[in-house]
């Protein structure tokens, strides 16, 4: 029997309560998941590439993965349920890839693929079969990136609250992300330590690398995409130059042309304009020499080498390379460091002898540009046949428009040179296809830039490893080492076929042959690497490399045991050959001279006989006592400041050909600033 209050229990419908209270994180279930998933993929990033070499750097990427995070989660709340989830799983499987191609570009060029490298995306693309066995080699790190997603899919719909009821839910997170990039930006700015501090990388410097540690990845492509559309940040605290003894006047005949930049500098009224030729008038320039003219009236014929390196010369395996090392000009302390477009950049600073400009190809960017020093500009005007070869695909990189920019006849395969295509092509085919048409000329300087010794160093998909596997086999070296010393034995063969020509024509007296590498072989891992050396590699010692200069009529090799680099060659070059050039407009010097020119290194770093400094960690090592390190590394930093200034504005401003208007230095009509028509393509065999 019920009773009547069991019944009013019963019957009396339950009051609705006046308000109900909603924490504000009921609304965000699951949304720390973004947050943890962007600094998860930064995170494997490192491990797999860079490692974390700056500790302070993971603070600052927490803070930005966390706002990034948070943004994206915002995100997948402004729409509709279903939508914000398909929208954001969509964009995270980009992400994926993104981070993906980022280990896999990183593991083959030893450098991160950033918004400038878009436009060779197609190019690198021919490189498939590298591309699929670094693949393999990092499969971990891939699998590792690929766990977000896969939860993404599995449990997003369950473990996530997508969507939004009241807008005002949207300015939290929102608000959040705002805070922290704001916090994290204040902590950067004051960062100011080192010649490439954190703020400088944060407002006007961009390396790729060097900004992946500190800031991460996402930070980086963002601080890019700012400075391309709107430039860089004003600096936060400017390097200011230094107090220095004046140089002394030099008593040998300076290596200047006839421009009085002092007096350029008043007659301007551009003030930008001004200062740069202010700087000019107080660079104190190279010297005569007793090698000044020791090469003049020769023949040349120079090769930017693919990554060749010093430990590919053996008396035994690579017999000619160490014929044109131990009896010519030996650089004992030659260094060929890596720029940001690996093999294009390293021809770019042979050629021209400047600094490149990150985030653009720089050789490409100078196709239109005035480059009177450049080898084939210099020779061609002293009425030597000038031409270039490269065997490989002749519109790589677009040397179809900077090569004939550089004072050459430009062949490669598809334009005119006839040899067997395969991956990579041979260099020994190259000499064979060309020499006949080179040696026929009386008086020529001919530009070889070979490909035989490219990356994946393997016996299974390297044509000239392969060819040449039965040389190394005895050798105890991994197989990456044997193989790359393989298809450096095809280079060798090469300078033999040119050796014999040359003597078969009687060239062989009235003719220098040059090699310099582009790049060291990054395509090897770092256990194949110190085998080679025999020792353990550092930062520093990583580029230290080769660059063979080489006559018949050389009656005893010359040593040069201080420490110089492939930002030397275009002045040491033209000194041997007695060239009209103006030293005070190249960035390195003479090797020959007694001027200091320090190494440079992409991230700033340097070297000289005194010392080297590690610019990513402010860490100075003294070789010898200068009496005032601290102010020999301020007056370092400033020069080297000044070296890649001057660099971009040469590229970026077509200096040269304003310098050669306003000091009237043009001996008849003006170039033309477009580059000359190459040929129309041919077939290949």
């Amino acid at each position: 029997m019920m009773t009547v209050t069991e019944q009013s229990i019963e019957t009396e419908p339950k009051a609705e309560p006046k308000f109900r209270l909603q924490l504000p994180w009921a609304a965000w279930r699951g949304m720390w998941f973004f947050p943890a998933a962007v600094l998860w993929m930064e995170l494997v990033l490192r491990i797999a590439t860079i490692g974390f070499d700056y500790p302070k750097g993971l603070l600052y990427t927490f803070g930005f993965s966390m706002a990034a995070g948070l943004l994206l989660a915002l995100l997948g709340k402004a729409f509709s349920p279903k939508a914000g989830r398909i929208v954001v799983t969509v964009l995270w499987a980009v992400f994926s890839v993104f981070y993906m191609g980022q280990v896999v570009y990183y593991a083959i060029f030893k450098v991160y693929f950033t918004l400038f490298s878009v436009g060779g995306a197609g190019q690198v693309a021919q490189f498939s079969g590298v591309i699929f066995g670094t693949i393999l080699r990092c499969w971990w790190a891939l699998l590792l990136m690929l766990v977000p997603l896969a939860l993404l899919i599995w449990q997003g719909k369950q473990r996530i609250e997508w969507g939004h009821t009241r807008w005002k839910e949207l300015l939290a997170p929102l608000i959040a992300a705002l805070l922290l990039q704001m916090l994290t930006t204040a902590c950067i700015l004051p960062d100011t330590g080192g010649a490439m501090s954190a703020s400088r990388l944060y407002t006007t410097d961009f390396i790729s690398n060097l900004s992946v540690s500190r800031f991460g990845l996402l930070t980086t492509f963002r601080i890019e995409a700012r400075n391309a559309i709107f430039g860089p940040m004003p600096a936060v605290g400017g390097r200011t130059e230094p107090e220095l003894e004046p140089e002394p006047e030099p008593e040998a005949e300076p290596q200047v042309m006839d421009i009085d930049f002092a007096a350029l500098a008043g007659q301007t009224e551009n003030t930008e304009l001004a200062g740069i030729y202010r700087y000019f008038a107080r660079v104190t320039p190279g010297t005569e020499n007793d090698y000044t003219g020791y090469f003049a009236g020769k023949n040349l014929i120079f090769l930017t080498c693919e990554s060749l390196w010093k430990y590919a010369i053996d008396p035994d395996l690579t017999p000619n390379l160490y014929k044109l090392w131990s009896e010519g000009f030996q650089f004992t302390e030659f260094y060929n460091p890596i720029w940001g477009v690996s093999t294009l950049d390293g021809e770019y600073v042979n050629l021209l002898g400047l600094i490149p400009v990150t985030g653009t190809w720089s050789l490409t960017e100078s196709a239109t540009n005035w480059l009177p020093f450049s080898f084939g500009n210099q020779f061609r005007a002293m009425g030597y046949t000038t031409r270039a070869y490269h065997d490989h695909t002749y519109t790589y990189y677009s040397r179809n428009k900077s090569h004939p920019n550089l004072g050459y006849d430009y062949k490669g395969v598809g334009n005119g040179l006839n040899i067997k295509v395969m991956w990579p092509e041979s260099d020994v085919d190259m000499m064979n296809a060309t020499l006949d048409t080179v040696l026929a000329d009386e008086h020529f300087m001919t530009y070889y830039l070979t490909v035989s010794g490219h990356l994946e160093y393997n016996f299974f998909g390297n044509a000239m490893c392969m060819r040449n596997r039965g040389a190394v086999e005895h050798l105890n070296l991994p197989e990456a080492a044997r193989a790359y010393l393989a298809c450096n034995i095809e280079l060798d063969k090469a300078i033999g076929v040119l050796l014999q020509k040359l003597e078969e024509t009687g060239h062989d007296k009235d003719t220098v042959i040059m090699l310099a590498p582009d790049h060291y072989p990054y395509g090897l891992d770092t256990e194949s690497l110190n085998a080679l050396a025999g020792k353990q590699l550092d930062q520093f010692s990583l580029y230290q490399s080769c660059f063979l200069v080489w006559s018949a009529d050389m009656e005893e090799p010359v040593v040069i045991d201080k420490p110089v680099s492939s930002l030397d060659i275009l002045p040491t070059v033209s000194n041997l050959f007695d060239l009209e050039y103006d030293s005070r407009l190249m960035m390195g010097a003479d090797m020959l001279s007694d001027t200091q020119s320090p190494v440079i290194f992409q991230d700033h770093s340097w070297l000289t006989t005194y010392g080297c400094y590690d610019a990513a960690k402010d860490h100075y090592t003294s070789f010898i006592d200068t009496g005032d390190d601290e102010n020999y590394v301020q007056s370092m930093n400033y020069q080297v400041d000044q070296k890649f200034t001057y660099s971009k504005l040469i590229l970026r401003k077509d200096l040269y050909r304003q310098i050669w208007d306003d000091a009237g230095l043009w001996s008849g009509e003006e170039p033309d600033p477009e580059p000359s028509p190459t040929a129309e393509p041919q077939e290949t065999p």
